[in-house]
């Protein structure tokens, strides 16, 4: 029994037995054990003191082989790269032969067999099972398997040949039998376990060698358990060998482009798949449905590849594809233009290394116009003869935006064979309400429409790509670039107070009225009195001068009889001088009427309290509050300029010998309170005196100032280095002596030669710096005042200065005491 056990597991792990098996071990044995576990498999030969062949080394998830399965270390190493292959060899297999990543998979030795359906035509051999369900008076499933005779050993009946019969047969017959021979019982036939069969897969594929395989299995089948065709593998010719001679030859192009498998024959035990290499390719590139490179088998036109390549797509232009064949003397490749429409080209024949390219067809149609800009649907639409802008856009509330501007329009026609541009502009509005009149611009094959935003919406609500400089840019550039010697750039130019200024087309009759007009129209600012009209004039010698001459807009818009324009032609509009329709200024606080008021140059603090209707009996002009936005972006200004000296102050101390007492993060901290510093912007005014009328206090406002008039104060604020804050009631008779006593005196920082007073109205005053200001010269005050006592800067505590004093008389001491020793 022990030399039994190990003869089966001697088969199990070498595959030199092929199909003959020892004496005593069956195929059902075989599967037996196969079906154990590594761990029960290990236990059976460890009852029976038999040694597995290749145990140690075998993984335990490794699954012993089948007869005449054959696991080579090229078999391993092969399915170890597939397993590792990096992305990038993924990538370049898309770029291969048509076809050869069909069988691109992990490669396998063997076949299930359990599982596939079995054809009736499918005709038994040794090996193959069947397994017969009885029922009736006697309910009974046998497991049939077809020995080396062909015969199957049936229980009661004896034993059948059924081998080379199909499986139709077989039944049929078993059936039959069952009927004859057992009275009152019934049989049902079905495929078990079907046989193995040895090939032999050989040539130009990925893993070439010696494969157990189904029964069942084809040429495909077969290829893909070998890893498919290696590089130069033909897909076009794979020959089936049996008994030395070519029994099939299979094309997997039938199968991949057409779907055909006819040629996919089933294999026989011992027949030899051979790959060669391919003869030739082609490639295909450009506008193709499936660009590839493809395999020759010989003899293929240009429309057979064209048929490999699936045909053209939409984009494709035929008629001027591209055929480049490499040169046979050595030389340069060739490029040939070809039209793949002709029949006699799609007859021609293809030769291997060939480069087929289809072209991509343009993007422009024949019989079309072309509508862009503020339109409910812009596109491209179909053109007819006597056709019209109003057959575009007849209707304003349901073809044009909101935002359009309904003034002004233009189309452009190619007018000659060197596709130079001529434009024509027209007001949309009289297009749509006139029809087929001379407003209604005729349009021609390949004419564009542009319709453009109001200018005034541009950026706000309206889409950019609607604006005047988006659509009339690739114009205005065409214009300039189509100028030659005898015909001078089509465009003039407008600037100063128009709403859209710029660069426009100059068409036939351009006048100063179209000009403006396409500019957006003029600005509320413009000044109508005197435009300024320039004009380039060539002279004899060659020299251009420009010539300035003065317009009246009000007369020129007016009259039918507006100048026309030449090329380069500049007209600048002026703005009305000391224009500004919005500058305002906010008045708050005890004035009769608060709030903003539009101003006009030359408008005084006392012209606009005026129209505020005076200050009301509460007010207080003395303490009054005016800012000025520039004054707060100079205080803005002049706090960054101090922050970046503090910084580079400092930096230039870290590099010399100087010391720095402060850290770097105060100075930082420092230097970022005054970048971020927010002017207030207050100017300091007299308005008693403004309002008085004084030329010299009465300020002339400008566009943003902003006056507050507070209500009447009759206080005294003490605020520093004193024993005791706060506001006091003003008396006239009370001096700063005084107020300085109500809040308790100085404290021992004080800095009593620095005190200053900070005025209602915000301005400062110095006292005089006298030890006896106090009591012989009285510093008078006025109600609102702030007293301001600041820090003495010198200051040191007592207790410090002694500790310092101390420190000194103790060190000399010292010093005495060791001259005296010596």
């Amino acid at each position: 029994m022990r030399i039994f056990i190990a003869s089966l597991f001697l088969v199990l792990a070498l595959p030199a037995f092929g199909q003959a098996l020892p004496p005593g071990v069956t195929p059902q044995m075989i599967q037996q054990v196969q079906s154990m576990s590594p761990a029960q498999q290990q236990a059976l030969a460890k009852q029976f003191g038999v040694q597995i062949p290749g145990q140690a080394s075998a993984s335990q998830n490794q699954p012993l082989a089948l007869p005449g399965q054959q696991i080579t270390p090229q078999v391993r190493d092969s399915v170890t790269k597939t397993k590792e292959a990096a992305p990038q060899e993924v990538k370049q297999q898309a770029s291969q032969r048509f076809g050869r990543n069909l069988f691109s998979r992990t490669v396998s030795t063997f076949a299930p067999t359990d599982d596939a359906p079995v054809p009736e035509n499918y005709r038994l051999g040794v090996g193959d099972q069947l397994i017969v369900q009885m029922f009736g008076k006697e309910n009974e499933q046998l497991t049939l398997q077809l020995g080396r005779n062909g015969d199957v050993a049936f229980p009661k009946l004896g034993s059948i040949t059924l081998s080379g019969l199909t499986f139709e047969d077989a039944r049929e017959l078993i059936k039959t039998r069952v009927n004859q021979q057992l009275i009152g019982v019934e049989a049902t036939v079905t495929m078990g376990r079907l046989r193995a069969i040895n090939v032999f897969m050989a040539g130009e594929v990925e893993v070439p060698g010696a494969y157990s395989v189904s029964a069942l299995t084809t040429v495909t089948q077969a290829l893909f358990q070998a890893g498919g065709v290696s590089e130069i593998g033909s897909l076009r010719n794979i020959q089936v060998r049996r008994s030395g001679q070519v029994v099939a030859s299979f094309d997997a192009y039938d199968l991949l482009m057409r779907g055909d498998t006819q040629g996919d024959i089933r294999l026989q035990s011992g027949d030899v798949v051979f790959v060669p290499a391919y003869k030739g390719v082609v490639e295909v590139t450009g506008e193709v449905k499936r660009p590839r490179i493809y395999e020759l088998v010989g003899g293929e036109t240009v429309s057979d590849v064209l048929s490999m390549a699936a045909g053209f797509t939409q984009q494709a232009h035929p008629s001027l594809s591209v055929l480049i064949r490499k040169s046979e003397t050595g030389g340069l490749p060739t490029a040939k233009s070809i039209n793949l429409y002709e029949p006699s080209v799609l007859a021609s024949a293809i030769q291997s290394g060939d480069l087929l390219r289809v072209q991509k067809a343009g993007g422009r149609v024949s019989n079309t116009v072309g509508l862009k800009g503020a339109v409910q649907r812009p596109g491209t639409y179909g053109w007819f003869e006597g056709m019209r802008v109003s057959d575009l856009l007849g209707d304003v509330r349901r073809d044009v935006l909101r935002e359009a501007d309904l003034s002004y329009g233009i189309v452009v026609t190619y007018k000659n064979d060197l596709l130079d541009i001529d434009v024509k502009q027209f007001e949309l509005i009289k297009a749509v309400s006139a029809p087929n009149t001379p407003a209604d611009p005729l349009l021609s094959e390949f004419d564009e429409v542009l319709v453009f935003s109001l200018p005034e919406l541009e950026g706000v609500e309206t889409d950019a790509r609607n604006s005047r400089k988006a659509l009339l840019a690739p114009v205005v550039a065409k214009l300039s670039a189509q100028a030659r010697e005898d015909e001078p750039v089509q465009t003039v130019s407008i600037s100063g107070a128009v709403r859209a200024p710029g660069v426009y087309p100059l068409f036939a009759g351009t006048t100063v009225a179209d000009l403006v007009k396409a500019a957006g129209g003029l600005k509320d600012s413009a000044y109508l009195q005197a435009a300024e009209l320039r004009r380039l004039v060539e002279q004899q010698g060659g020299e251009v001068v420009a010539s300035y001459s003065e317009l009246n807009l009000a007369r020129v818009l007016k009259s039918d009889a507006s100048p026309v324009l030449t090329s380069r032609d500049h007209l600048t509009i002026r703005n009305i001088p000391d224009w500004s329709p919005q500058d305002a200024i906010t008045v708050s606080g005890e004035v009769a009427f608060p709030g903003t008021y539009l101003i006009q140059r030359g408008e005084t603090l006392a012209d606009v309290i005026d129209r505020a209707g005076g200050l009301t009996e509460e007010a207080f002009p003395e303490g009054a509050i005016f800012t000025r936005e520039s004054v707060a972006q100079k205080e803005v200004e002049r706090a960054r300029a101090f922050a970046a000296s503090i910084r580079q102050t400092f930096a230039s101390r870290l590099l010399t010998e100087e010391t720095t007492t402060q850290p770097l993060g105060e100075v930082a901290s420092i230097a970022n309170t005054l970048e971020t510093f927010e002017g207030q912007g207050r100017l300091l005014i007299d308005l008693p005196a403004a309002l008085e009328r004084q030329a010299v206090k009465n300020l002339e406002v400008v566009d943003g100032d902003r006056l507050v008039i507070p209500k009447k104060l009759n206080t005294v604020t003490i605020v520093g280095e004193v024993l005791q804050q706060g506001t006091h009631s003003y008396s006239s008779s009370l001096s700063v002596e005084d107020y300085l006593g109500l809040s308790a005196g100085l404290t021992a920082r004080a800095d009593d030669g620095g005190i200053y007073v900070v005025k209602a109205d915000g301005s400062v005053t110095l006292l005089d710096n006298s030890w006896w200001r106090f009591g012989a010269s009285r510093q008078q005050l006025q109600p609102g005042d702030t007293i301001v006592v600041p820090v003495n800067t010198r200051y040191k505590e007592q207790l410090t200065s002694w500790r310092e004093i101390t420190q000194i008389v103790y060190q000399g001491l010292v010093s005495v005491a060791a001259v005296a020793s010596l």
